[in-house]
């Protein structure tokens, strides 16, 4: 049965489908249609989602297959009951029939990445015409053009234009009913088992099986207290399982739950609603509470805490979008979006209205909840070598069966003499605590660990953790301290450094270029480099004008037009003011890494690299800062117009502290033999020099990769020894030398899109100790070409930025103090770096106390069994408290 769904492609028959890719477009349509729109890749290409199965099946149900299964079951006394429970397929194939298409299928039978089979019913609606399942909390809707099932996430397609032309009236009543129809309730709602149905699939696992058999047998034999104290283990084990399952179920359901009112405009007016019925394309107005689906925000301004979602600690500012109308909502700025498990902690105004762009689990909550649902498998050495031993001990009581079986018929022993006997074999060579003591480790971890106010979602992680050998940070808020000291503003125009600039431009760019807001107390938010800034000016910030008051009662206000978040992918932010005094132009302030900042400017000081290479290498934070001035803006100006041909104002110079228990943490790794890397999107030479207070184990010496501004090739130098760039040449022999290798991100793209060969690629990031300039994307793709290259890795960071690497990585660590942040499975509620190694302790002492106990389980039973054995060849036997001798 299994070979049927064995292999894919063409080779296929034709009543089994491999995965498809659905190609989801922007196309005209009514508003009763779901707005998914499958059709070939062109130009409105907007999203592209590829079924999760390898393989797809169709059967229908039959009332005689059933009933031929169910006396098939009474015939085998149950036997082939207990196999469908291993095996769900065997099920299917008996009790239901195949068809060859897939269009009057009433289930189907999917077949995932690891090999494992699932059967699911297939729902018709509108008359037969919709017909659609569900499988790992994603609809797959059955597509008569192409014959297949193709997966249909909830997401809104709609373009920013057309929604803001819906504002006004909102939705439909008989649409929300239609998109309520096909992509259901919008909850999160994990199906947890019930407590009979968890006890009954326990007890007829393979394991758990034979253990009752064995003391059923055991019972028989009058092996009375062995029996008894292995039954008491059994029973022990199953509820221990049972109950950590149900109780990570609750809390992993608690994680998601979002029991709350929302209003919302339907038909015209604000109707109050619960969370689960919003739909894709309800407004909804903005509240201080918990956001319960993904939205963009198209009328006014809110604060939102995503710690939850992000391990980011600071509130974040939401805006209104000003993309590109015609663009799909999709692909706002995340300085629009306000994600599903947020919380928003406060409005600006009395009316921030929002637009639902994705609800269930195709919010960007559902996505990361289903990926610790359904994670990626990670081979753990213990469970592989645990199956290669039982396999090994099965071969063991074979050959003492068929030793049993020829002592026996020479001493011309009954059959239930000798059956007995056989299965007393058995029962002895395959060990009945082998379950509990590969558990029983991660259970002590996972209580001193909740203890230490470390909070995990996945308790196999534990284990896990203990086979790390490569650990990754993030610099800034992990390594060093989470605020930055404002130093002062470097004019580069001879002046010494001041934090009171003389100059207004700069005065007035210190006190507006920034994120921060301010609560109706006066109590300032935002991240601790803006906030030092803006201290220095004395300056105030209003809570109610979105404005900012110049200090000493004066009369200069600058009002904000427009702010720019920071873009990782631009490496910089920007504000469009209005100074009061100022009527007839706007200011445009305009603050980001060096290297960014100095693509957009007009000109740059001659000495504008050796400023930003001594102050890195001094371990001072460089930002740098331009601006212009700007006559007749418009809000629909883009961001590309108001970032271009700006002016240099000067350096804006912060130091951030390395954190007091850093240095012990990375020692104390090294010490323990595992690799430690720096990912961080800061100064390569800052990146360094961070390093070197952290006395990492690195070369005196270090291979510093960049790309040349003038041709965009990469370039080296043998930092600090000299600051000459030569031209790269021949990386693999560059490899080979004795150097430890700092790269920053450009380099890496350069990398990534060169056409170098894997293995090339692989050795260059196993060498860097030190990635510098790395967005959020290149941190995923170092932390998987490290696991590629057979490294277990861990990683850890504090902030939105860390996000991809945490998920990515096979142990991640979120310093954040939401009670547990749902991107990585460990989270750090004292944001503490000391937790990296109280982690990786607890991994160690798990695997450790698996690994011994595993050594105990590989001896007794081998033991036990030539004691047995021999027993039996003398044709004496175990009793309960003594050896009982039989007569021939």
């Amino acid at each position: 049965m299994a070979d049927a769904l064995a292999t894919t492609g063409s080779s296929l028959p034709p009543a089994f489908d491999p995965a498809p890719t659905v190609t989801i477009v922007l196309s005209t349509y009514n508003e009763r249609d779901p707005l998914i729109k499958p059709a070939a890749p062109d130009l409105s290409l907007l999203a592209t989602s590829k079924a999760e199965y390898v393989a797809i099946a169709g059967f229908r149900a039959s009332a005689v297959w059933q009933a031929g299964f169910v006396l098939l079951c009474v015939v085998t006394g149950g036997v082939l009951w207990i196999m469908t429970t291993w095996w769900p397929q065997i099920y299917t194939y008996l009790a239901r029939v195949r068809v060859r298409s897939l269009g009057v299928a009433d289930i189907v039978l999917v077949r995932d990445s690891h090999g494992l089979m699932h059967e699911c019913a297939v729902v018709h609606s509108e008359g037969g015409m919709v017909r659609t399942f569900e499988w790992k909390h994603q609809r797959y809707l059955y597509i008569q053009q192409s014959g297949s099932f193709e997966r249909v996430p909830a997401m809104l397609l709609d373009s920013l234009e057309s929604v803001t032309r819906s504002l006004q009236t909102g939705l439909a009543s008989s649409v929300v009913a239609d998109r309520t129809a096909f992509y259901g309730p919008n909850t999160m709602e994990l199906k947890t088992p019930s407590l009979i149905r968890l006890l009954v699939e326990k007890v007829v696992h393979p394991f758990y099986l034979f253990q009752l058999i064995s003391v059923a047998l055991w019972l028989e034999e009058a092996y009375t207290t062995y029996a008894l104290a292995i039954l008491a283990m059994s029973i022990s084990s199953i509820a221990y399982e049972v109950h950590s399952q149900v109780t990570n179920a609750s809390q992993m359901q608690a994680l998601v739950a979002c029991a709350i009112q929302v209003q919302v405009k339907r038909d015209g007016g604000v109707q109050s609603v619960p969370a689960s019925a919003l739909v894709l394309g309800d407004f909804v107005l903005v509240q201080e509470q918990v956001v319960a689906a993904d939205m963009v925000i198209v009328v006014g301004e809110c604060m939102a805490d995503e710690s939850s979602l992000t391990g980011e600690a600071i509130p974040v500012s939401k805006q209104p979008s000003h993309d590109d109308p015609t663009k799909s909502v999709l692909e706002c700025h995340k300085s629009s979006v306000l994600c599903a498990g947020s919380t928003v902690v406060r409005v600006k105004g009395d009316s921030v209205w929002a637009v639902v762009t994705r609800v269930g689990f195709s919010t960007t909550k559902g996505d990361l909840l289903r990926q610790i649902l359904y994670p990626d498998d990670v081979p753990f050495q213990m469970v592989t070598d645990s199956y290669r031993y039982l396999l090994a001990l099965s071969i063991v009581a074979g050959l003492t069966s068929l030793q049993r079986i020829y002592d026996a018929i020479q001493a011309h022993s009954t059959l239930g003499d000798l059956v007995i006997s056989v299965f007393d074999l058995i029962s002895t060579t395959i060990p009945a605590a082998l379950p509990m003591i590969l558990t029983v480790g991660v259970g002590f971890s996972l209580t001193r660990l909740q203890q230490a106010r470390l909070c995990c979602i996945d308790a196999q992680k534990i284990n896990v953790a203990g086979h790390i050998n490569c650990f990754c940070f993030d610099k800034t808020g992990t390594l060093t301290s989470d605020h930055l000291d404002f130093e002062g503003v470097d004019m580069c125009d001879g002046s010494p450094l001041t934090t009171k600039p003389t100059s207004r431009d700069v005065e007035y760019a210190l006190a507006s270029c920034h994120g921060l807001s301010v609560d109706d107390q006066g109590v300032v938010a935002g991240y601790s480099l803006e906030r030092d800034m803006f201290a220095a000016t004395e300056y105030t910030l209003s809570a109610t004008t979105n404005e900012v008051q110049s200090p000493n009662g004066g009369h200069v206000s600058l009002r904000y037009d427009r702010r720019y978040p920071f873009d990782a992918a631009l490496q910089r932010s920007s504000v469009v003011v209005q100074a009061s005094n100022e009527p007839h132009f706007r200011r445009i302030y305009v603050k980001g890494s060096p290297e960014a900042i100095a693509d957009i400017c007009t000109g740059i000081p001659s000495d504008f690299y050796a400023r930003v290479h001594r102050y890195a290498s001094e371990g001072l934070y460089c930002v740098a800062l331009a601006m212009k001035k700007m006559d007749g803006y418009e809000p629909a100006t883009s961001r590309a117009t108001v970032e271009s041909d700006v002016t240099f104002l000067g350096f804006l110079l912060f130091l951030n502290p390395i954190k007091a228990a850093s240095r012990g943490v990375i020692e104390t790794l090294e010490r323990a033999n595992i690799d430690v890397r720096i990912i961080t999107g800061d100064n390569a030479l800052t990146a360094m020099h961070v390093a070197r207070e952290l006395n990492m184990h690195l070369t005196t010496s270090m291979l510093y990769l960049d790309v040349s501004p003038s041709d965009g090739s990469i370039m080296y130098q043998l930092y600090p020894t000299s600051t000459t760039w030569l031209a790269l040449g021949d990386l693999d022999t560059l490899l080979d030398l004795d150097f430890d290798l700092t790269i920053t991100g450009a380099a890496l793209d350069v990398v990534i899109a060169s056409s170098l060969p894997p293995l090339l690629v692989s050795r260059l990031v196993q060498k860097a100790k030190i990635f510098a300039r790395t967005k959020p994307h290149t941190k995923t793709w170092i932390v998987g070409r490290l696991m590629d290259a057979g490294l277990f890795v861990g990683m850890t960071g504090d902030g939105t930025n860390d996000c991809g690497a945490l998920k990515a990585a096979h142990v991640g660590l979120a310093l954040s103090d939401a009670e547990a942040s749902i991107v990585a499975p460990f989270t750090s509620r004292g944001k503490a770096i000391e937790d990296v190694v109280a982690l990786l302790r607890e991994g160690r002492c798990a695997l450790t106390t698996s690994l011994l106990s595993f050594k105990f389980m590989v001896m007794y039973p081998i033991i036990e069994t030539a004691m047995v054995a021999y027993l039996n060849h003398m044709q004496a036997s175990f009793s309960n408290n003594q050896v009982r001798c039989v007569i021939r």
